[in-house]
């Protein structure tokens, strides 16, 4: 299991081996907040022991519906849940939990149920207790998504993006990515970031975190202009496949995250919403 890392000025970060997924724990005065609790049981444990310290109140930032992001939710029935409203959608719907208890059968875990979110926020800042927040639509990876900065503890959360060990994993639309990794870059510009929490990899500095922006740009517009090629020159769907395919990735992954096979399934994604 793993233990929490200080990143000091009362943030802390507890990493998980599988797919090195991060959860974020920080706090002000006598308040906390986590951002994607997670993973296994015992881990989501730590952080809510953890967050529970102070005695004080406690809310959750979620930055998508994926199982990985909303599996701790139920440890914590008394925090404040916030979200983006498709998040808060796919949890309502039962989605999420539906794909909950699938991971759970896959990686023979049990979570606890109990997935909601209580209060919907839209991109722009907003305030939970004594934390100012700024959220950004991180649509893309997913359908939904927000990514967060706070403010005063100099954090950019982006969620599945801006990650060093692996490449971005396009789901929800190649537009929608492109638009978030540009809004994730416009944001380290923008604000006074000190460090890069992704949602798997290491933490990183603004300057990392925009070196593997940028590599991820050039990367989904290649993918954008094959996509286009394919249509201009009519290819067959499996020529299309093949010539998308051939769009190198940035940087290599993990076994664990390539079981998922990454670049074919990001072919294929991003032919099929095309």
């Amino acid at each position: 299991m793993s233990g929490l890392h200080d990143l000091g000025d009362g943030v802390r970060v507890l990493q998980t081996p599988l797919w090195q997924t991060n959860a974020l724990l920080a706090r002000s005065g006598n308040e906390a907040l986590l951002c994607d609790p997670c993973f296994t049981p015992e881990e989501i444990e730590t952080l809510a022991v953890a967050a529970r310290e102070s005695g004080g109140p406690i809310y959750v930032l979620v930055t998508h519906g994926d199982f990985d992001h909303v599996c701790g939710i139920g440890y914590l029935p008394e925090a404040s849940v916030l979200a983006g409203a498709a998040t808060a959608e796919r949890i309502r719907s039962g989605t999420a939990g539906e794909q909950l208890a699938a991971a759970g059968a896959e990686w023979r875990l049990s979570w606890r149920t109990g997935l909601r979110v209580d209060r919907i926020v839209e991109p722009g800042r907003f305030e939970c207790g004594g934390f100012a927040v700024e959220a950004i639509d991180a649509a893309g990876h997913t359908p939904d998504g927000l990514a967060y900065v706070l403010l005063d503890q100099g954090v950019l959360l982006p969620g599945d993006y801006l990650s060093a060990m692996t490449y971005p994993f396009v789901l929800g639309g190649l537009d929608e990515t492109i638009g978030t990794v540009r809004r994730l870059l416009e944001a380290l510009e923008r604000f006074d970031v000190s460090l890069v929490v992704p949602g798997h990899g290491p933490t990183l500095t603004p300057q990392e975190a925009a070196a593997v922006g940028e590599a991820d740009l050039v990367y989904l517009e290649a993918l954008a202009r094959a996509v286009a090629e394919t249509r201009t020159d009519d290819l067959s769907a499996g020529d299309a496949l093949l010539h998308v395919f051939a769009v190198e990735p940035p940087r290599d992954t993990t076994p664990d995250f390539e079981i998922y096979a990454l670049r074919s399934a990001n072919a294929r994604s991003v032919l099929t919403h095309a």
